[in-house]
């Protein structure tokens, strides 16, 4: 079942936004990309490690979402944010959870949200 879980999936459009997904359980963060493609012109890369996603920050040449998963730390969180308005000041940044209750209906309501997309 596992080499069934998606790690990414990257947008046929060209146009498409950018989400990294900060997780920290392989079976949600398939569940949440799952979730996203249902938005079409996203590409999501789901990231497992605090240390993985700041490098795919750095490799990316946009990023428009960064979400935060329930699993990180405050100090994780704080080094995730920190970073990313410091070097991607156009980049939102959402943290079910702590933005507003973890739930499957409002991840997908608030990136919808802040990427723009009906």
């Amino acid at each position: 079942m596992e080499n069934n879980l998606l790690s990414e999936y990257i947008s046929p459009a060209p146009d498409a936004k950018v989400l990294i997904l900060f997780g920290g359980n392989p079976y949600r963060r398939d569940e949440v990309i799952r979730q996203m493609i249902t938005l079409s012109k996203v590409s999501i890369y789901g990231i497992l490690s605090e240390e993985e996603g700041m490098q795919k920050l750095t490799e990316l040449p946009k990023v428009d979402l960064v979400l935060i998963g329930g699993r990180y730390s405050d100090e994780q969180r704080v080094r995730i944010r920190t970073y990313v308005k410091a070097n991607l000041p156009n980049t939102f940044i959402t943290e079910p959870g702590y933005d507003y209750a973890y739930d499957s209906v409002e991840i997908l309501k608030d990136v919808k949200l802040k990427l723009q997309i009906n």
